[in-house]
């Protein structure tokens, strides 16, 4: 039987409605996909944008770029003409959408609210960051959807927020939970520290015929402190303490470990080089890779300003070093000075891999500003002889930083001072013992020592001068915080 011709033809029809309705399911189905998708990926770089916002404000930095930047590195490119990644106070008029999530306080509050509650409720406290993003359609092209946008926020509390003293502003901490005699004091000596007092953080008792306390004495020494001793364990009185003792307090709770610091990040590309000797005995070192470096005897040895990497060491004998605005990598090998002289300013030293630390030697000078060392392995160790004076920077994310081992460092740190010695900064090695030897009067300590324990020896007088603005203080993170 042939079919009519009226019929012929209605199986196109029927096909190419099933093919819009195709194609629009493939339009929710993959369009649909990638816009959730956008929409999260849209969302964390807000979330991380809007908190690298409120710490580069809090740190007095361009919080604006902070923001741009964090959203360039999840993808979210700040561009001039549609502004896509917009960064606001909330107390902008006009702000579209306004912020959330701002905690409010009621007018009648009786008491009256605290300057802390304030803080938290003033939205000029809070940043906002916007991000919209314009996804080409693929599939809804055919139903006439050319593109989707998606409009994301995110908000983070970007308040006043005071740096914090570390280990409660102890100038003298000792972070091990249990070790016996986590702060000890040996040889005859006058400990005075000023401005502050010591802190143990051991649990540790006393023993009978033995000392193994939270903190013990073990010589003839005179303590003084300006505030109190403050102990988790028990006081040892061992030795033969001068005079009265500052006050005591057992039994005290645990403090948290301070939080652990970001050390640098640098390496060399190219290979360094040495210049010959000039008619004044200077040899000029240009930055990069070095191998085993060795110097004319007496020469003048320039360090130019940028990245020197050490595979084999660095040793300073006899030469008179000049390192300004550099940063040393030392992979393998010691940064060791044996005599001769270090004179720097600006400078970070860190140490990594196989490298073996930081050593002075007897005979040696060193005088350096805004200088930080950074000992992922390795160890330091400063002879008793030095003559040194070395500060910590004074701005920056390293502010009043002088030493640095991580956790999972637990080499030792010793440093000897005399007379001629100054220090001013923190020595923070939570996973180290510390050693701290004063001799004939060794007065220029400036600086909180915070170790896993502390062993303070010697003979003369010690003073340790705590001014927290001399010390890392850094911002605690918890305070930045998303609301929405």
């Amino acid at each position: 039987m042939r079919p009519k011709a009226q019929e012929r033809g209605q199986a196109l029809v029927i096909i190419a409605l099933a093919a819009v309705g195709l194609f629009g399911f493939s339009a929710l189905a993959i369009d649909g996909s990638r816009v959730f998708s956008d929409r999260r990926n849209a969302q964390n770089a807000a979330d991380t944008a809007a908190l690298s916002a409120a710490l580069a404000e809090i740190r007095h930095e361009d919080y604006i770029q902070a923001a741009r930047d964090r959203a360039e590195d999840n993808g979210y490119v700040f561009d001039p003409a549609t502004n896509n990644v917009q960064v606001n106070f909330c107390n902008v008029s006009g702000l579209n959408p306004p912020c959330q999530g701002i905690p409010t306080i009621d007018p009648n509050l009786n008491p009256p609210p605290t300057q802390e509650e304030l803080e938290l409720a003033s939205q000029a406290n809070y940043i906002q960051v916007k991000i919209t993003s314009i996804l080409p359609a693929t599939f809804a092209r055919i139903v006439g959807r050319n593109e989707f946008t998606n409009i994301v926020t995110a908000i983070a509390y970007a308040g006043p927020v005071e740096p914090k003293p570390l280990a409660n502003g102890y100038a003298l901490a000792a972070m091990s939970l249990h070790e016996p005699d986590a702060v000890l004091t040996t040889g005859n000596f006058t400990l005075d520290i000023i401005n502050s007092g010591v802190f143990s953080n051991s649990d540790a008792e006393c023993t009978p015929g033995s000392t193994n306390g939270s903190m013990s004495l073990g010589g003839n020494q005179t303590i003084q402190v300006d505030t109190s001793i403050q102990t988790v364990g028990e006081f040892c009185e061992g030795g033969n303490p001068q005079g009265s003792l500052p006050p005591v307090n057992e039994g005290v709770s645990h403090i948290d470990y301070p939080p652990t610091v970001s050390m640098p990040n640098f390496s060399c590309s190219t290979p360094g080089s040495v210049s010959p000797p000039d008619a004044q005995r200077r040899v000029t070192v240009s930055p990069g890779n070095h191998g085993n470096l060795t110097f004319p005897l007496g020469a003048q040895v320039i360090f130019s300003p940028g990245t020197h990497c050490f595979s084999s060491g660095l040793t300073i004998t006899g030469e008179n070093v000049i390192a300004d605005h550099v940063r040393f990598l030392f992979t393998d090998g010691e940064f060791k000075i044996n005599s001769g002289s270090l004179t720097c300013n600006d400078m970070q030293v860190l140490v990594k891999g196989n490298g073996d630390g930081v050593s002075m030697g007897a005979t040696s000078h060193v005088f350096c500003n805004n200088v930080t060392f950074f000992l992922a392995t390795g160890d330091v160790n400063w002879t008793a002889n030095a003559d040194y004076r070395i500060y910590a920077p004074t701005g920056g994310d390293y502010e009043g930083l002088l030493f640095y081992m991580p956790p999972s460092n637990h080499e030792a740190i010793t440093i000897n001072g005399n007379s001629s010695c100054e220090m001013t900064g923190t020595i923070l090695a939570v996973g180290s013992k510390i050693t701290v030897n004063g001799n004939s009067s060794a007065e220029g300590l400036n600086s909180q020592i915070i170790g896993d324990t502390v062993l303070l020896n010697g003979n003369g007088n010690l003073v340790i001068n705590y001014n927290p603005d001399d010390q890392y203080q850094p911002i605690d993170p918890s305070v930045i915080m998303l609301t929405k």
